[in-house]
């Protein structure tokens, strides 16, 4: 069995990986959005607030992460 340790590094790289997938999106919607105009405009900006909610919270996570705050959550 993986030590808490282990599996802590393994959701922090998911995540980091998650990260930067995100990062691709917003940098995606981010071009679109400066040729967009009207209701195509307004769904990207959603988007990009979606994914940058996303982004935070894995951010947050991850610092989370390397505090221990959620070392009870690896336990068996």
């Amino acid at each position: 069995m993986p030590s808490t340790t282990e599996k802590k590094r393994i959701v922090s790289d998911f995540l980091r990986r998650c990260n930067a997938y995100a990062d691709a999106q917003l940098e995606r919607y981010g071009d679109e959005l400066k040729q967009a105009g009207g209701r195509d405009e307004l769904a990207l900006q959603d988007k990009i607030g979606h994914w940058t909610a996303y982004r935070a919270f894995n951010e947050h996570t991850l610092e989370e992460l390397a505090a221990d705050t959620l070392d009870d959550w690896f336990s068996e």
